[in-house]
């Protein structure tokens, strides 16, 4: 599987969200969200949920952001990044993910062509 992305950030609640996904040699498939915050460090690792779902399996979580604030790059504006990785044993296709952040969620549809 080539990196997929959805086609365009999405709000979840009041941050707006970007996920990238790309298949590890290990049978295992990493989601790297970008997320819009108006400050370094303004969210947490618990902040952030991410379910990934492919032909129709909610894929296992086995690795998620390290404890406490959220990694973040700032330039003009800031993005602070949750990386995850998913147990992928079967080479399943991804066809959803969904990135929740405080409470608001964002479904990305990732059978659809990226433009």
């Amino acid at each position: 599987m080539s990196p997929m992305n959805p086609d365009a950030p999405q709000l979840a609640g009041d941050f707006w969200v970007y996920p990238s996904l790309g298949e590890v040699s290990d049978g295992s498939v990493r989601v790297n969200v970008a997320i819009a915050v108006e400050k370094s460090f303004d969210l947490q690792d618990t902040d952030v949920g991410v379910e990934l779902v492919a032909d129709g399996q909610s894929l296992s979580l086995a690795e998620g952001p390290a404890p406490g604030p959220l990694p973040a790059i700032e330039m003009v504006g800031a993005n602070a990044y949750a990386l995850y990785r998913f147990d992928n044993p079967d080479h399943l296709t991804p066809t959803t993910v969904t990135v929740t952040v405080r409470g608001g969620s964002a479904v990305f549809d990732l059978s659809l062509p990226i433009a």
